[in-house]
């Protein structure tokens, strides 16, 4: 195993010694290339978003059911089914010194809204497809119009991919220099980026807000689990992300702590439903029926993940989490009866991970292979740093929780506007699925709601386009005097560092 030291060539960045009471060194697991709210939309991002860019609309990052609250727009009111006008917070200065107005706004999220750059195509298709417009009234006023009615409009504006840069900036700089040294307008400004490696933020004295946490936030790219460890026991980190349940003894040393949270989210395989032999029904059936998931959460997680019954949190609360739904299951007897069923004739089925992104993802993939082997399915493991999707039939993904609610976690991957569905991937083919897709999506009665979610997730088993494994539990690890609570109402992988959310000690 490569030392902390050498995979990432950052000695010469490391201060040596403990940290001083208000700075915070952070070691992930997973980093970015470039940082922009709309571009920017995966787990790696969650960390370094939420400190550096604001929203319109916030949200009580502790709250549950949501709370909204004013963020960049110190009102907002719906004056008509589709149109919404916000009124903006005046004084609010960018990290560079641009003044912040209804341009930033406009500029900001019609790159997504529009759907015309492809830059913003997944954000789009995540969270902005029924979005439209935004219109500049005068310049501390903007109208934001949508193509229906938008029953969650504040739950989707307080998304950080709906988070505000300078229109200025990007016209001075452009798009990649300014990804590269990203401008918000949040509790904390970039001052150092290295792209995949490094990122240190300080607190900006001019933002609106509670001032931030922290003097300073250093964080740095270390994919290594051992690496992590080491570094937090030798006092090089404050703070690392991404442990596995098995390396707590390994922290369990003077000045260190732990912290386990099971995210509300799922690791998942999305299936490649037009590729074979993935494009038989049949054969992704008996994939999710050969899957044991409980034998991967006691052999991998000591028990501790979660084991899903359904495509479901219970997070969303009553009544639109159901707790006796259980559509998951095991059986590798009907599996093998499906396979046969479909003529299956032990044609290789090519899975792709990115390199070293899930943790425990690789062991996962070897458990599975082996378990699919006993029903006659011949899974192929390849790790890769690009995905081929012209040539595999599944890759590993993860999908969280983004809001409360059960669109927060299907909305952003599988509705007909979704990445799965642009990579050629989620291909639903019932006649079923729009209809009640677009009841569970907006309709505002909480009870016709969950029956439509509920048909959703029926309708999902037999299309079988993707394949849920466990929600991961990880382990925070912190030097003893930090204290914080994991932030449920944003999404997983968000370090809770804005005012108040935090503790370091004395």
């Amino acid at each position: 195993m490569k030392s902390f030291l050498t995979t990432t060539a950052l000695a010469l960045t490391l201060v040596a010694g403990a940290a001083q009471a208000q700075d915070l060194r952070v070691a992930l697991s997973t980093f970015e290339a470039r940082l922009d709210p709309q571009d920017t939309t995966g787990n790696s991002g969650a960390p370094f978003l939420y400190q550096i860019f604001d929203t319109l609309i916030e949200r009580d990052s502790f709250s549950n059911p949501l709370t909204f609250k004013p963020g960049l727009a110190t009102a907002w009111t719906q004056i008509d089914p589709t149109t919404w006008e916000l009124t903006l917070r005046e004084g609010v200065t960018f990290h560079n010194g641009d003044t912040f107005d209804a341009h930033d706004v406009e500029f900001s999220l019609d790159r997504m809204f529009h759907h015309e750059d492809p830059e913003f195509f997944s954000a789009w298709g995540r969270w902005a497809y029924n979005f439209a417009d935004v219109e500049v009234v005068d310049d501390m006023t903007v109208r934001i119009t949508t193509h229906r009615p938008e029953p969650l409009f504040e739950t989707l504006m307080s998304a950080r991919s709906f988070g505000i840069v300078s229109k200025e900036y990007y016209e001075e700089k452009g798009f990649d220099d300014a990804a590269l040294a990203p401008v918000g307008t949040g509790p904390y400004q970039v001052t150092d980026f290295t792209p995949d490696e490094k990122l240190r933020m300080t607190r900006f004295d001019g933002y609106w807000g509670p001032p931030a946490a922290l003097d300073s936030v250093e964080m740095y790219h270390v994919p290594e689990v051992a690496s992590r460890v080491t570094g937090m026991v030798n006092g090089e980190f404050d703070l690392a992300t991404n442990i596995p349940p098995d390396q707590a003894p390994s922290l369990d040393v003077e000045g260190v702590k732990t912290m386990g949270v099971t995210w509300p989210m799922f690791h998942v395989y999305v299936l490649a439903m037009n590729t074979a032999p993935t494009d038989n029904p049949l054969v992704r059936r008996a994939m999710r029926l050969c899957t044991d998931r409980q034998a991967l959460v006691d052999g991998l997680w000591e028990g501790k993940a979660g084991t899903p019954t359904a495509h479901q949190f219970p997070e969303y609360g009553a009544p639109l989490y159901m707790d006796d739904l259980e559509t998951i299951k095991y059986d590798p007897e009907a599996a093998k009866a499906l396979l046969a069923e479909a003529g299956y004739d032990g044609a290789p089925i090519i899975a792709q991970f990115p390199n070293s992104y899930y943790l425990y993802g690789d062991l996962a993939a070897q458990v599975i292979q082996s378990q699919w082997a006993e029903c006659g399915l011949n899974l192929q493991i390849e790790e890769v740093d690009s995905l081929d999707y012209e040539r595999l039939n599944m890759r590993g993904w993860s999908n969280p929780m983004y809001y409360p609610d059960p669109m927060g976690a299907m909305d952003t991957h599988w509705s007909e506007k979704s990445w799965t569905v642009s990579r050629n991937l989620w291909t639903p083919q019932s006649p079923e699925w729009a209809p009640t897709y677009e009841t569970a999506r907006f309709a505002t009665d909480p009870q016709e709601r969950r029956a439509a979610y509920k048909k959703l997730l029926e309708l999902s088993e037999e299309e079988s386009g993707w394949l849920l494994l466990y929600k991961p539990h990880e382990l925070y690890a912190m030097r003893e005097d930090i204290s914080f609570e994991v932030p449920i109402a944003q999404r997983p992988y968000v370090l809770p560092l804005r005012g108040g959310e935090i503790d370091l000690g004395d």
